[in-house]
């Protein structure tokens, strides 16, 4: 196999630590609230954090990809991950691990900009994006890690304790750092621009918004069925926790169905029947009141998530100028976690007054909103050359 055929494996490997981190946390924060005692609130940050940064940071070390090489910026994140996983395992006060945690995060901000941009210079297809299949095998990657974050840290923090969920990274990060060394060559984007702030066009925008409305179904749902089946069906918290499968798996299952759609139908079907089964998804969370009901819902919103965002991740290529690539996936990447903090935000109140119903209500009304959008959402976009960019 060339170099250049190993690429896009080690950009998925390198763009995993940021949903795998932002997940594994979850099932450690109980032990590290009981070591240091901060209180459930306090303790939270460690996730909080992570989605403000999550927000705040990608757009930025997009831009630097485009300005001073996107190798460079992602291996710098690879060499962050490394180093706070060791500082995190060795954190001696709360304080530390909040600070060494947010530095963490910065640095898997990092890689998934700064590796699409690499792949935008190496592998652009002949209407300018990278081939289907690259956008796919990072999309499944990318839904892979977010779903095995809970089950990884899960079987961590029971074999060795709330430190192993951060000390893990050490040896994902040297396998990602010696094969960007290896397969991934030095580019700078054709023509990159001087100024730290990018182009942003409406589509570009647009295409965001509708991936942030997107994750505030999903994480609604990734969220509330657990609490749900915890608090109102009475099941155990490993069952709980199958529950949220059908999301993750089922969006792994369906993003080469995913492809195929696109190159029979274009990205416009592929993204209203993405969010037609995002609504059809929420509106039956609504009634929702037994187990087998809860896994179709959850099941039809996995296939949505699958062709949601195999559609958009395209789109970002089409709207983004090629010099500022990096900062593109930046603010596509932000826009997830928008999506995830809206939910967060909202789901205490939603549930405590009206159970899951609450919650599902504002799925519909996000998801209603969200097709509205597929309907709308430009999905080609005239190159300087007069090529249409739109089909897959």
């Amino acid at each position: 196999m060339k170099p250049v055929g190993r690429l896009p494996a080690v950009v998925a490997l390198g763009s995993l630590f940021n949903p795998l981190n932002s997940s594994m946390i979850s099932v450690g924060l109980a032990d590290i609230e009981a070591e240091f005692h901060v209180g459930i609130a306090a303790v939270t940050w460690l996730a909080a954090g992570f989605y403000l940064v999550g927000i705040g940071v990608p757009p930025v070390t997009g831009s630097l990809a485009d300005r001073f090489g996107p190798r460079l910026v992602f291996c710098a994140g690879l060499v962050t991950m490394g180093v706070t996983g060791v500082l995190a395992a060795l954190a001696p006060s709360y304080p530390v691990l909040v600070a060494v945690r947010l530095l963490q995060a910065l640095g898997s901000c990092a890689t998934m900009p700064a590796g699409m941009a690499v792949i935008q210079a190496v592998m652009p297809g002949e209407d300018g994006r990278p081939p289907p299949r690259v956008i796919a095998t990072i999309s499944m990657v990318l839904t892979a890690s977010a779903a095995a974050g809970p089950v990884l840290g899960g079987f961590l923090v029971a074999a060795w304790g709330w430190r192993a969920i951060f000390l893990v990274n050490v040896p994902l990060a040297a396998v990602a750092l010696a094969a960007a060394l290896r397969w991934m060559p030095k580019v700078r984007v054709d023509g990159a621009r001087e100024a730290m702030l990018p182009r942003l066009s409406g589509g570009l925008l647009a295409t965001c918004g509708q991936f942030a409305l997107g994750n505030v179904v999903f994480y609604l749902a990734f969220f509330a069925v657990p609490l749900w089946a915890r608090t109102a069906a009475g099941l155990p918290a490993h069952v709980a926790g199958l529950l949220v499968l059908p999301l993750a798996g089922l969006g792994i299952v369906a993003t080469p169905l995913a492809v195929s759609l696109a190159r029979r139908a274009g990205l416009r079907v592929l993204l209203v029947s993405g969010s037609a089964l995002l609504l059809a998804g929420s509106c039956l969370m609504v009634p929702a009141r037994t187990v087998w009901l809860v896994l179709v819902a959850a099941a039809l919103l996995g296939v949505s998530a699958a062709f949601t965002q195999f559609a958009l991740n395209s789109l970002v290529f089409v709207h983004a100028d090629r010099r500022d690539t990096g900062a593109a996936v930046g603010v596509f990447q932000a826009s997830r976690y928008v999506g995830a903090g809206t939910a967060s935000a909202l789901l205490g109140v939603l549930f405590e007054r009206a159970g899951l119903g609450g919650g599902a209500w504002l799925m519909a009304g996000a998801s209603a909103a969200a097709l509205a959008g597929a309907v709308l959402l430009p999905v080609r976009r005239r190159a300087a050359s007069g090529e249409d960019r739109s089909h897959p």
